[in-house]
């Protein structure tokens, strides 16, 4: 009789199995929500970092276009040149330097890598070679 009430007790083999598949599958999930929320939080700063920049790039534009203004008017009283003369010395010194600015943005560009949070792809990793091994018969 007490090897029957014991036996009872104690969980089957299918049952274990079917607790650690449902396990692993939760932990998975899990990641794999964690992986998202991470690539969410990502993606909305680069989202708020572009509406700052672009609105700052928007306004330095104008300041620029009022400078370079200033500038040639500038020139043109002080030197006595033609004033398209003016015009052409001050667009082709803004030129230079940005084509410049715009090759070495290029550059910086090129380096940039979009990719997962390293830690959240290694734990995932982790846990799919894990679950690889379970599901792999042992052999001895």
């Amino acid at each position: 009789m007490g090897k029957s009430t014991k036996r009872t007790q104690e969980p089957d083999l299918i049952t274990l199995v079917g607790d650690i598949a449902h396990g692993t599958e939760t932990l998975i999930g899990q990641q794999l929500d964690l992986l998202r929320s991470e690539l969410r939080h990502q993606l909305r700063q680069a989202e708020r970092a572009a509406l700052s920049m672009s609105t700052g790039a928007g306004l330095v534009a104008t300041g620029g276009f009022l400078s370079a203004l200033m500038l040639v008017h500038g020139l043109h009283r002080s030197t006595r040149l033609p004033l398209w003369g003016c015009y052409g010395l001050v667009g082709g010194v803004l030129g230079a330097v940005g084509t410049g600015l715009l090759a070495t943005g290029r550059r910086e560009v090129a380096s940039v890598r979009l990719a997962p949070p390293p830690q959240t792809v290694e734990g995932l990793r982790e846990n799919l070679e894990w679950l690889k091994d379970q599901a792999t018969p042992a052999t001895t």
